[in-house]
């Protein structure tokens, strides 16, 4: 087994630039989240599982509120700069982090570059063009802006993407309006809806709620993570937030509230005023209700949003994963020119690498897309992304459990020694949320075979090149970490040794 070496980086080196500001963590965070699969996304949802979707999306929310609670709790006790990976690499171990760590980043490698096809397929929509060269122009344009962004300062990219942030939370809210007023007669509909339209008839609630039976709800839980998977990068933002004590657990805990009325509240709507087997991925159910009830210029600003919503999901996608890769090589999971940061405290070569592979999938993607090679890669990039997001939260709740059991060990009580702490009647939570979303794993596996073994191979595969490096001596065992980093056992020294001073529990 190697022996691994910790190496404080030189007072003078430059470290991640703590350029983000408390209010712009949790606008990063939604940014993450409701990209064009929120829009689009949640038109496959609603009818792939019906009404019972609703159900699905209270289970994510619960599922997402463990994440962050116990992420907060790892942040502000132990923080990093080097985003869950460090966490999964302490507690669970190198081989598991390293998967863990690498699955997140081909994640968001596929799915930044398929945004940017997103992008371009709902300006040819809005613009009525037909032109090959000017959808092709439009997916370059997009990831070159991309590009841009993410190469400048943090602070830049914070006050970009929140802004972006604002402006879907702001449509949605609008959305939300719209939709009650069609609801209780005020336009659009002339009368009060009530629960005709998808509760209505001769067959029961119970029925009327699981069209498609309540298993559905578990087999498809996936396609509802996916759709809210990107929480986890207000923890990476965090590590470059001005005041992360401060903001971080506030950020982690008011980010799920915010979802819930993001998510929740517009699906109750949607499902009041719009038939479930009307819905469809092709266009925004938002724009599609619009539209139905003859209000065609706020259906336009609907399917107008998704561009934005896509631009913001992908950017923030690509700054998550940048940090992700940042931190995989500052653990000795990846190369070390990876762990290079410019003056500016921009890690520029994780900025180049991962930029490359994402070209790569876009030419891949375009040339799919105008041959038909592949007519299911919206749908496809989805459900491997549900895959590997979810073991970065699996993660991420496991590390916490952990850290908890290792304190008890040595002598702590978590009650008392930690800041920013689950509540006490809650530290089952990120527990039960690890379980459930392998169950949800497990779903994916009976469900498709095929995203499940691309998915699996985006694990597997970092594991096994590490153990054969392992094997052959030439694995790194040097982590590089910022002045004033501790580790577990620096920080909690064990207490049940004599010698470690007076017992703080």
């Amino acid at each position: 087994m190697l022996e691994e070496k910790k190496v404080i980086a030189e007072k003078d080196a430059p470290e991640l630039q703590r350029g983000i500001k408390g209010w712009q963590v949790t606008f990063i965070g939604l940014g993450g989240v409701i990209g064009s699969c929120y829009f689009l996304g949640l038109g496959l949802t609603i009818q792939t599982m019906g009404p019972a979707v609703i159900i699905g999306f209270g289970i994510v929310g619960v599922i997402i509120y463990a994440v962050m609670v116990a992420y907060a709790e790892l942040l502000v006790n132990l923080p990093r700069k080097g985003s869950f990976v460090s966490y999964t690499k302490e507690f669970l171990g190198p081989q598991w982090s390293i998967g863990m760590g690498w699955a997140f980043w081909c994640n968001w490698v596929a799915y930044v570059p398929s945004e940017a096809v997103a992008m371009a397929t709902v300006l040819q929509y809005l613009t009525g063009s037909t032109s090959v060269t000017f959808y092709i122009a439009t997916a370059v344009g997009a990831m070159a802006a991309i590009t841009v962004i993410n190469s400048c300062a943090v602070n830049i990219f914070a006050k970009i993407e929140s802004g972006l942030a604002i402006t879907k939370v702001i449509i949605i809210i609008l959305f939300v309006i719209l939709a009650f007023g069609i609801w209780v007669g005020l336009w659009g509909s002339d009368e009060f809806l009530g629960g005709k339209i998808n509760f209505g008839g001769d067959i029961s609630f119970a029925e009327s709620m699981f069209p498609k039976g309540a298993l559905i709800v578990f087999t498809q839980m996936t396609l509802v993570l996916v759709t809210c998977q990107g929480t986890e990068i207000v923890g990476l933002a965090a590590a470059e937030s001005q005041d992360p004590e401060r903001s971080v657990p506030k950020a982690c805990r008011s980010v799920t509230w915010r979802l819930l009325g993001l998510y929740i509240i517009p699906i109750i709507l949607v499902l009041l005023i719009y038939p479930w087997d009307l819905a469809n991925d092709s266009n925004p159910v938002f724009a599609d209700i619009m539209n139905r009830y003859d209000m065609g210029f706020f259906g336009t600003v609907m399917s107008a949003v998704v561009f934005v919503a896509a631009f913001s999901c992908a950017n923030t996608g690509f700054y998550g994963t940048v940090r992700a890769m940042y931190g995989l090589a500052c653990e000795g999971l990846a190369p070390k020119f990876l762990t290079k940061l410019t003056k500016n405290g921009n890690p520029r070569n994780c900025v180049w690498f991962t930029l490359a592979c994402m070209w790569v999938v876009l030419v891949l993607g375009l040339i799919s897309e105008l041959t038909g090679a592949l007519e299911t890669l919206y749908g496809s990039l989805l459900s491997i992304s549900g895959f590997t997001g979810t073991l970065a939260w699996i993660g991420i709740c496991l590390s916490q459990v952990v850290m908890r059991r290792r304190l008890r060990a040595r002598g702590y009580d978590p009650r008392v020694c930690l800041k920013a702490k689950v509540s006490d009647w809650l530290e089952w939570l990120p527990f039960a949320g690890a379980c459930v979303q392998v169950i949800a794993l497990v779903m994916l596996v009976i469900e498709d075979q095929l995203v499940f073994g691309i998915a699996l191979a985006a694990v597997v595969v970092p594991m096994l090149v590490r153990w054969i490096n392992v094997k052959r001596g030439t694995a790194r065992d040097v982590v590089m970490v910022s002045e004033g980093e501790k580790s577990f056992d620096e920080t909690f020294p064990d207490l049940t040794k004599k010698g470690t001073g007076k017992d703080l529990a």
